[in-house]
């Protein structure tokens, strides 16, 4: 004690003989308390001068003179400096660093602070946004709380001083009483305090019924959102969803700081959400495609689409021919427009085909309704494919039932064969989208052939009788439309090939074996030839 006194009376003496005088009586030039604590070693009163300078920046930023500031408790010079907290920062924690003062004492002033901010902002209006101009300089921002509560060495004290405040029994509004839970729960789970966070849990399992009566949605919403427990707090999570909520969840949700949100917290949210969603309205397409949005969860939005697509073709299926509008048809193939735009934003390339695929055969339900072309087994698909006879129809069929194979066209050729007009324009929109497959000609080839050896000569038998043609004209139109074929293949082997498997086209294996024999063996398709129009295609 005594040491200490004459250090003080050193120091006094040091601040009159210094060269730094102090501009006023109440304020000591901080310079000159910074030569004496750095003259004073570790052990010879720095701590001393070092907690003098504290008290004497403090009563600086109070306005206070230094004898009334010296005269205080550091625990109530902390108290004063966290009113001002926006500007006193430094120097409350240079105060705390010099004085020892229990943890508990700090938790209870910071959070009887809070608590003053919080009740000024609110009754402000300044509470829903954590950003705009509030009550300064008092402290009411989370983000400034967690940077003030760095202070006290103890995070579990902090969380007690805030649930102490909800607890005691004063009269404090939703808004503040729910900014006060977060920031416990918040040091709670930081410091592993299981203990308070089941405390915390069944005071808002308690105080729910208090909001709903209110009608204070908002608050839960804020309540779950900020404190991200989703698992003890799913209660919240239901009745939100339960009351018609679910936007407002999800607007506050958006509104917290998702810069410092981790990635395992919003997917614990979403999967929340998700759940309470379809174990209170299942059927509810409305809300989960909201959800889906807000999340940006693609392939589930695309899947949802289908499924609502699904249902409106089914609904149309099931009525009665007379009853049945292009209504539903229309919404199925909007459905599945969108499906596709969604799909083709993540490269989901398969998929997005058949969706622009399956709309197609809408339209075609809705272009020729006196088929029913939608819902079909795969027999009946075959069927309805293999009978048409314009191109286009065809290739909407083939890609809606995923039949579009080029084994798949050979009955479907084979079926115009008898109209060679139609197999000419037929086989002209055919090669503009697909090629002729060898494999798909070489079934023709067949076909032709077994064809020609069955029927022989029993042409004048009626049975034979080709639409519009004369019953000894089938061998004719046959031989027609596979000539058509014959010429759109390019590739000179496979024409012979397809010619001598055919039999019957001599003039046509005349001219592939002219054209063979002046090529090399070893030449390949590399060997081309000026067609019309001067353009040159390749022999094979």
């Amino acid at each position: 004690m005594l040491h200490s006194l004459f250090l003080y009376d050193k120091f006094c003496w040091y601040m009159l003989t210094s060269s730094v005088q102090p501009t006023n009586q109440n304020v000591i030039s901080s310079q000159a308390m910074e030569k004496l604590a750095v003259k004073c070693g570790e052990g010879r009163g720095r701590a001393l001068i070092r907690r003098i300078i504290a008290v004497v920046q403090t009563a600086k930023i109070l306005g206070l003179p230094f004898s009334e500031a010296f005269e205080k408790q550091p625990i109530e010079l902390l108290q004063l400096l966290s009113l001002k907290a926006q500007d006193s920062f430094d120097e409350a924690k240079f105060l705390v660093e010099t004085h020892i003062m229990p943890a508990s004492s700090i938790a209870r002033i910071l959070a009887d602070s809070f608590l003053k901010g919080l009740l000024a902002a609110h009754r402000g209006g300044y509470l829903d946004s954590q950003k705009e101009e509030g009550p300064a300089p008092l402290l009411w921002r989370s983000s400034d709380f967690l940077k003030w509560a760095k202070l006290c060495p103890s995070e579990p004290e902090i969380g007690h001083a805030l649930m102490r405040l909800v607890m005691t029994g004063h009269e404090v509004p939703h808004a503040c009483e729910v900014e006060l839970l977060i920031l416990s729960h918040h040091f709670y789970m930081s410091s592993s305090c299981l203990d308070g966070v089941d405390v915390l849990v069944t005071f808002a399992a308690n105080r729910v019924d208090s909001y709903v009566s209110e009608g204070d949605f908002s608050c839960l919403a804020r309540l779950i959102t900020g404190v991200s427990n989703f698992h003890s707090l799913s209660f919240i999570l239901s009745i939100l969803i339960e009351n018609g909520q679910l936007e407002l969840l999800l607007q506050k949700y958006s509104s917290t700081d998702t810069a410092t949100v981790a990635p395992a917290s919003v997917r614990g949210f979403r999967l929340a959400v998700i759940t309470s969603l379809k174990h209170f309205n299942p059927n509810d397409d409305e809300a989960l495609s909201l959800v889906y949005k807000h999340f940006d969860m693609k392939h589930e939005a695309a899947s949802l689409l289908e499924s609502r697509a699904e249902q409106y073709m089914e609904s149309w299926l099931d009525r009665h021919d007379k009853e049945r509008r292009n209504d539903e048809l229309l919404k199925a193939m909007h459905n599945l427009v969108q499906t596709a735009e969604i799909l083709s934003t993540i490269d989901a390339g398969q998929r997005t085909h058949r969706a622009c695929a399956r709309a197609s055969l809408l339209s075609l339900q809705i272009r020729i309704p006196d088929l029913v072309w939608i819902g079909l087994t795969e027999t009946n698909a075959r069927r309805i494919f293999v009978d048409q006879s314009r191109f286009q129809e065809a290739l909407i069929v083939a890609e809606a039932y995923s039949i579009n194979q080029p084994m798949e066209w050979a009955p479907v050729f084979w079926n115009q064969m008898l109209k060679p007009d139609l197999i000419e324009l037929f086989v002209a929109e055919f090669v503009l989208v697909l090629p002729l497959h060898p494999p798909m000609l070489v079934e023709l080839a067949r076909f032709y052939r077994a064809e020609v050896a069955a029927r022989g000569d029993q042409s004048h038998f009626s049975v034979w009788l080709s639409p519009g043609g004369l019953p000894a004209e089938w061998g004719k139109h046959l031989g027609r439309s596979f000539r058509s074929l014959l010429r759109r293949t390019r590739d000179m082997r496979l024409r012979l090939q397809l010619a001598t498997l055919a039999t019957g086209f001599s003039d046509v294996l005349e001219g592939c074996n002219a054209v063979l024999d002046k090529v090399p063996e070893n030449a390949g398709p590399l060997i081309l030839r000026k067609g019309h129009g001067g353009a040159y295609l390749p022999l094979m």
